[in-house]
């Protein structure tokens, strides 16, 4: 049986709030807080840092207060799906493997991956890198060990890389990189275990990612050539082809190599154009308009070419709405850069402030770090109104990674 929260329940009322004035300022059903204070259901990861503002609570002391009824008594409610019918636009969520769902098991964890992958767009991989981390190791290792009749092992590993691939990319948001290269490394030889030429290349290209990130241009080109030699000759992997040769376009931003850079990028675009009629390979990432714009944005920038950095740039804010938080954010930090690059300090504070108030609801230590780093450049100006504004906003926020970590790692390919 579940245990009352009453403890949330006094915190809320004590604030003068109502069930349904707190749902209303979460964006929530009031059914749904009545859910969380009667034990029945426990906040979802991307609520929660709303939920601690609005009850004026750090998240360590929210986690205690959704952890005991307020008596110092756990509470012991069912597990929570990561989605529920409740969020808008959402209808299925984290399916436990040893229930039936109507859906075959790999089937069940496709549906979970997709879950997460919307959430993360839109809260950042702080927010839910324990809950996925929590879903490999109880859920699917299990059945990697013991699959279970009739299942396809071939399918189920390929499966299993994925989701390991999604864990990489939460713990690379998270600002643990070497965590994100275990991950990275593990999703790798899972895919090979799975003979699955496609998903191998997919993990390449976000080894290749990471390896930029750490300023290892060399490496980043090597593991780039290696998923496009892998995937090809592949069906269905056109999207990660262009991803591919975007990422040997970035590691020879990296090393100067102008040429070379343009060469990769067009490459990528012309097979990204062939890609419209295609249908993607399973568990393979999307790569669109938009993220080949944001790859070519930073490419130009490293480049020192302002005007199409700027350009690139801002068809990444153009093309990125929605739900899509973190991809804006990256491309409002890009333009950011540029326009300070190019001497306009106060329209790249402007932006700065636009990130720092989107972060409120996006847990990104990335997106941190880069606003950390646009503030330390734009410090020198900071008699100009807008870089203060925005130097005082930026105060306000934690800090992220101290970018160090992780640049002695190797690769396995």
């Amino acid at each position: 049986m579940a245990t009352r929260r009453d403890g949330l329940a006094r915190r809320r009322a004590a604030l003068g709030f109502t069930q349904e004035a707190l749902a209303e300022r979460l964006g929530i059903e009031r059914t749904t807080v009545g859910r969380w204070e009667r034990g029945t259901m426990t906040p979802l990861p991307w609520n929660q840092p709303d939920l601690a503002k609005a009850l004026n609570l750090s998240p360590e002391a929210l986690a205690e207060v959704l952890r005991t009824d307020g008596a110092g008594q756990l509470v012991h409610g069912p597990s929570t799906p990561l989605i529920s019918n409740e969020l808008p636009n959402a209808t299925l969520g984290r399916l436990s493997l040893s229930e039936d769902h109507g859906l075959g098991v790999v089937a069940r964890i496709q549906v979970t991956a997709q879950a997460f992958q919307t959430a993360d767009r839109r809260v950042g991989g702080g927010a839910l890198y324990p809950s996925v981390v929590q879903y490999l190791n109880g859920e699917i290792g299990p059945r990697l060990l013991d699959p279970g009749v009739g299942i396809n092992g071939s399918a189920l590993f390929a499966a299993a890389a994925s989701m390991t691939e999604i864990a990489g990319w939460m713990s690379h948001d998270f600002g643990r990189d070497v965590l994100a290269h275990q991950y990275f490394d593990r999703a790798f030889r899972l895919a090979t275990a799975a003979h699955n030429q496609a998903l191998a290349g997919n993990a390449c290209a976000s080894m290749a990612h990471l390896a930029i990130e750490l300023d290892q241009a060399d490496n980043a080109l090597r593991i780039a050539t290696v998923g496009l030699e892998t995937t090809r000759e592949t069906a269905g992997s056109r999207r990660l082809i262009a991803r591919l040769h975007s990422m040997r376009a970035r590691a020879f931003a990296l090393r100067g190599e102008r040429r070379s850079c343009t060469q990769e990028l067009n490459a990528a675009e012309r097979t990204l154009t062939g890609a419209n009629n295609e249908t993607a390979a399973d568990w393979i990432a999307n790569f669109d308009d938009a993220s080949l714009a944001s790859e070519a944005a930073l490419c130009f920038l490293q480049l020192t070419q302002y005007r199409e950095a700027e350009c690139q740039a801002r068809e990444v804010i153009r093309l990125r709405s929605g739900d899509r938080v973190r991809s804006r954010a990256f491309g409002q930090l890009t333009l950011a850069n540029v326009l300070l690059e190019a001497g306009r300090p106060d329209e790249a504070a402007m932006l700065g402030q636009e990130v720092c108030r989107s972060t409120t609801s996006l847990s990104s230590a990335r997106v941190v770090q880069r606003l950390h780093d646009l503030g330390r450049s734009l410090a020198p100006a900071r008699s100009a109104p807008e870089v203060a504004a925005f130097l005082l906003a930026l105060g306000a926020l934690g800090h992220g990674p101290d970018g160090h970590e992780g640049r002695t790692i190797t690769w396995p390919v």
